[in-house]
């Protein structure tokens, strides 16, 4: 059920917040129940995998945090981390890991018997990080084990951050468990959020999409040098309001229903290396992959060998995590090196270089790691980096780009580099001190809603990019 679905929207939503505020002391049964029912909506013959999951992990951090020696709690802690990551490696990566296998015995000369396709349950990577991210809290004891089941199933199914984050810590959220402020101003933020969020996925990300699909898709021979750079500028806009409009989106049904989630996005594309970018970029991941991999692994606590070492393998780690595809871990590893050139001499270089262009530089460098991303295989990577490159490798191929996609890559371009125009912060706090403010951010949302939702009632179906993930 995405949310900018008409289902969504009239139905699940306006009877879930009735339900919310008229049974004010079941308001977290209500949250239950109804985040329950909308991953069933979607995902019903695998809510059973998700659910018996989750029961496990709350008897397994009771037993962690009851444990008498600290062998046994690393015993049940092992025995947690291996049962989630059998769940993502099967459901996830069998499919890619037989068809490597495959692949491998085709040169040798053997047949294996093919695997039967496996379907992906949605949302099963931020799952699996949540639930991981609970058990390592308790054993940690920076986190109590959850007082009762509901609550733990509360937190691993929680509607607005269900599908594609932000990613969640349990102690974090659980005070709001049970105590949380819902008030006028927190349903107006929430309102604005969220439509601003619709705003962002319906009116920039799906209109700019057109451009970038039919850039992708185009065999080499048809791909010109024009098309290839205004396909991968499209889709450069498209992922950042894709997924930061979810994240909007989830942020403001949170604050509706009175609870405060975390940042996940902080205008990533004015970053002006890469490790500003991964700081700014889907934050949450960021903060997982430092707190439970990257330290876990010595940090930069042993050197500057392992230091380099630990950065390559969060992020091709990273890269594995968001596709079972071998391109998606080159993406990874392009992502480790230069953060490691970051440490090795760019940041000291970049001190003597103007601020735009070390802003361009980046940018630039993440337009080029997105074509690996989009691509579905090395070699088609490879063709469109030549059509990149290359001019004149093929015969014009005019794209149509009509006033309306024109219009919103020219938005999504002013909204990702406005934060470098001179006095932007001056302005942004004189306008946050307007008394008239959310007024004026409440009544802006009615024509954004329409034109997105008429949008969304004559276009096709377009899913969140990060719902594969």
């Amino acid at each position: 059920m995405l949310f900018t679905a008409p289902v969504f929207l009239f139905f699940f939503l306006p009877a879930f917040l009735a339900l919310y505020f008229a049974l004010r002391g079941r308001r977290n049964a209500v949250i239950l129940a109804g985040s329950l029912f909308f991953y069933a909506w979607a995902e019903p013959r695998f809510i059973f995998w998700v659910l018996s999951s989750a029961v496990l992990d709350w008897w397994l951090s009771r037993l962690i945090a009851g444990a008498p020696r600290q062998s046994a709690k690393r015993a049940w802690l092992t025995t947690g981390i291996t049962a989630n990551l059998a769940l993502l490696l099967w459901f996830k990566y069998a499919n890619f890991l037989y068809g490597s296998l495959l692949a491998m015995c085709a040169r040798a000369g053997i047949g294996p018997p093919p695997l039967a396709h496996i379907a992906l349950p949605i949302a099963i990577s931020f799952i699996v990080f949540e639930k991981i991210t609970y058990l390592v809290d308790v054993y940690r004891r920076v986190a109590n084990p959850a007082n009762d089941i509901f609550s733990y199933l509360t937190y691993v199914f929680f509607f607005p951050k269900l599908l594609a984050g932000p990613i969640i810590r349990y102690h974090d959220i659980e005070p709001q468990f049970h105590t949380r402020a819902i008030s006028w101003e927190s349903m107006r933020s929430g309102i604005a959020r969220f439509v601003l969020g619709m705003g962002k996925k319906v009116l920039i990300a799906d209109y700019v999409s057109r451009i970038s699909d039919q850039a992708f898709q185009l065999q080499p021979e048809q791909l010109d040098t024009c098309t290839a750079w205004l396909g991968v500028l499209c889709f450069t806009i498209q992922i950042y309001f894709d997924f930061s409009g979810y994240s909007d989106m989830a942020i403001g049904l949170g604050r509706m229903l009175g609870f405060r989630l975390r940042e996940n996005f902080c205008n990533p594309y004015i970053a002006e290396n890469f490790t500003d970018f991964w700081r700014r970029w889907h934050i949450s991941l960021s903060n997982w992959i430092r707190e439970y991999l990257y330290i876990p692994l010595g940090g930069n606590r042993k050197g500057s060998t392992r230091t380099y070492i630990n950065l390559c393998t969060c992020f091709v780690l990273s890269g594995l995590w968001h596709g079972a595809a071998w391109h998606f871990v080159i993406w990874g590893a392009f992502h480790g090196m230069m953060l490691m050139a970051d440490r090795l001499f760019w940041r000291d270089l970049q001190r003597h270089v103007p601020r735009p262009a070390n802003v361009a530089i980046t940018f630039f460098l993440v337009m080029m790691s997105w074509v690996v991303f989009r691509c579905d295989s090395f070699r088609q990577a490879e063709n469109y980096f030549i059509a990149l490159f290359v001019p004149g490798r093929s015969a014009p191929n005019l794209v149509w780009v009509s006033p309306d996609i024109a219009l919103m890559l020219t938005m999504g371009l002013l909204i990702s580099f406005a934060p470098l125009l001179p006095r932007f912060m001056q302005l942004q706090n004189v306008y946050g001190a307007l008394r008239w403010r959310p007024l004026a951010e409440l009544l802006a949302c009615f024509p954004v809603f329409l034109i997105a939702l008429a949008k969304v009632s004559v276009s096709s179906f377009q899913s969140f990019i990060y719902f594969r993930f």
